[in-house]
């Protein structure tokens, strides 16, 4: 099953996408001149960073850190197993367009844009709550330190998906041979650095139009995934009228630092997401396993 593709798909209706990157250049030029390399483990450039008391834990995880380094949350319940046949099928030939996947339980999925910041704590909260993530990376942003994502990849709890070499914010309006080389240039090197092939595409902003869907296919793209939520500072958009989260749903993050988001960090972006999630009641699971 998939949703229903739409290609006259419009920056308003995913506003919570392109919010916070219409300056783009100003924030990888502001992002790139503050970030600092982690220590091999992520570790050591932040309190959050310090070692690990002994305490109760849920699945691995120790409920009484995360009590202490983030107030207010606990550790996720881990998610049901995945289903034996995958709600959404993809496929080289024809590639599914979709923001949610077509589930009863209360899982959500959580993935991550562009790559802006690159917070050392963020690795260590990664690792703290062990919850998967779903990153999808633009070359432009990343190249300064490719290091950083590696070491996300590394702790186990996160993928790696395409999101173009240079972060067009209309692909539409590139011409088919330059939407190709956006996505396939961005395959050839997250091979190359993180020794990954993506099979997922998210276009920047959520804008696409067929010549998008077939220079994913031409690439060797097999879907392409948008979103239901996107996450803001402290709070989240929703596309629905009801403001809550439903089963299935594909929530937004990006990358972002205290540039852009007033002041705050990451990991309490992050934090302040994950209360939401825990508030109404789910769980987070790996997209890959559905999708």
């Amino acid at each position: 099953m998939t949703d229903t593709p739409d290609f006259s798909w419009s920056r308003r209706r995913f506003l919570g996408g392109a919010a916070g990157i219409a300056a783009l250049g100003s924030l990888a030029t502001a992002c790139g001149s503050g970030s600092r390399p982690p220590s091999s483990d992520g570790a050591g450039a932040s309190p959050l960073t310090s070692a690990s008391p002994s305490g109760a834990s849920t699945g691995g995880v120790d409920a009484e850190l995360i009590a202490r380094r983030y107030p207010g949350l606990k550790p996720f319940a881990p998610p049901p197993a995945p289903p034996a046949v995958k709600p959404i099928t993809v496929s080289a030939v024809h590639p599914p367009v979709f923001s949610r996947v077509p589930i009863t339980e209360k899982v959500v999925f959580v993935t991550i844009d562009d790559g802006v910041e690159k917070d050392p704590a963020f690795v260590q909260m990664v690792k703290d709550f062990q919850v998967p993530l779903t990153l999808s990376l633009a070359d432009t942003l990343i190249k300064d330190d490719y290091r950083y994502f590696a070491q996300l990849h590394e702790t186990g709890f996160v993928s790696i998906q395409n999101h173009t070499l240079t972060h067009p914010l209309d692909m539409p309006r590139l011409s088919p041979a330059r939407q190709l080389e956006e996505i396939a240039g961005q395959q050839e090197k997250l091979r190359r650095e993180y020794g990954t092939t993506p099979y997922l595409f998210r276009p920047p902003g959520g804008n696409y139009d067929s010549a998008t869907v077939t220079a994913a296919r031409e690439a060797g793209l097999k879907g392409m995934m948008l979103w239901k939520e996107s996450m803001e500072i402290h709070d989240m958009q929703y596309q629905t009228a009801s403001h809550r989260l439903r089963p299935g749903d594909i929530i937004l993050c990006h990358f972002r630092g205290p540039a852009q988001l007033k002041g705050e960090t990451m990991v309490q972006m992050m934090a302040n997401l994950y209360r939401h999630i825990q508030a109404q009641g789910f769980t987070v699971a790996n997209i890959t396993d559905y999708v």
